[in-house]
């Protein structure tokens, strides 16, 4: 299979191409992912409800890997339709590696320990996005898959509940997974982008704090506190502050989320992401001083791309192209303004 995956992804339509042994290497370790993502959830379905009490109050996390499995579904479908096979199975292998099992796996861990309702709904995302996977990437591996799916239908049998079967025509499994349906895309209904950006931001969020920890030199197991500035964007902090504070070993209870702040923290490493500020009271284990040169640091490229973007749409640019282009541009051109004024305002307070 690893060897089947390598030669279907690494390959372009009319050329010959060269074997890396390297890459066969790197497939066999996504089938080896493949395989124990697969053994967590079932282990996580065996410790699941068999039916929910109350209507699905999603988090973020589930959000988002439910709309981005519709968008897989979506571009999977359309690469397939234009022979571009090889493009279609690195969606995947993105897909299922540096998303689903990076990131909503480890959330989903924390959202089954709540057992209830949380456990059902987290329990049905986790087996209809494998099962989808499964499928996706049944023509690629269609030995790994095969054995996977057979255990991910017998262990849904076996718990007799309701979780799975909304992906099951009327119910019921097929025979085997080179005969069962394939994975069609699902329609949009509206709230899939503002799911994605949500969770991206979240994302963002974790990666700065963790990098401000690596680079700090603090204790893996060391929590620290913080507080959060983030405006609009605070309600949904405040829904993730558990699984924020879990994947960024923050003290939860020494965690506090804002609209606003009249009077900012001091003695801080302060972080902007998006509109979100971040501040991390890191005295004692950091040189403020060269905090306040990080900042002007980070500054002087917002302001660099400030520059960029004005002169870019004040010229022949703004009328020539797509009008959503244009748009995209301007967005760009508000966040980076948005930054920059925070940043100044940082710099302001540290001096």
């Amino acid at each position: 299979d690893a060897l089947r995956f390598t030669l279907l992804v690494g390959s372009t339509p009319g050329n010959d191409m060269n074997l890396s042994l390297k890459k066969v290497e790197a497939n066999r370790n996504f089938a080896n992912k493949i395989w124990n993502a697969s053994r967590l959830i079932l282990g996580a379905l065996e410790n699941a409800p068999k039916s929910a009490e109350a209507a699905p109050q999603y988090t973020s996390a589930d959000a988002w890997i439910w709309a981005r499995q519709k968008q897989l579904r979506q571009n999977v479908k359309r690469l397939f339709e234009s022979h571009q096979y090889g493009e279609a199975g690195r969606q995947i292998y993105d897909f299922f590696w540096s998303e689903f099992a990076d990131w909503y796996l480890e959330i989903a861990k924390l959202q089954m320990a709540e057992g209830g309702d949380r456990a059902f709904y987290t329990a049905d995302a986790l087996v209809s996005v494998l099962d989808t996977c499964l499928r996706l990437l049944h023509p690629f591996t269609p030995f790994l898959t095969e054995e996977l799916w057979g255990y991910l239908k017998a262990a849904c049998q076996e718990h007799g509940g309701e979780i799975g079967l909304p992906d099951v025509a009327e119910g019921n499994w097929s025979a085997a997974l080179i005969v069962a349906p394939w994975p069609e895309p699902m329609p949009d209904e509206g709230w899939e982008n503002q799911a994605i950006n949500d969770f991206e931001l979240l994302q963002e969020i974790v990666r700065s704090i963790r990098n401000v920890r690596a680079e700090k030199n603090v204790k893996p197991g060391q929590k620290i506190p913080a507080t959060f500035v983030a405006g609009e964007f605070a309600h949904t902090l405040e829904h993730e502050a558990a699984a924020l504070a879990n994947l960024t070993r923050l003290d939860l209870d020494q965690v506090s989320i804002h609209h606003e702040l009249a009077e900012k923290p001091e003695d801080s490493i302060v972080l902007v992401v998006g509109a979100v500020e971040i501040y991390l009271p890191l005295a004692g284990m950091v040189d403020l001083a060269e905090e306040r040169t990080r900042l002007e640091k980070e500054l002087a490229e917002t302001e660099s791309q400030i520059a960029r973007l004005e002169k870019l749409l004040n010229s022949p640019f703004a009328e020539k192209a797509p009008a959503n282009v244009v748009q995209g541009e301007r967005e760009r051109l508000a966040g980076f303004t948005e930054t920059a004024e925070k940043l100044k305002t940082q710099i302001q307070n540290s001096n």
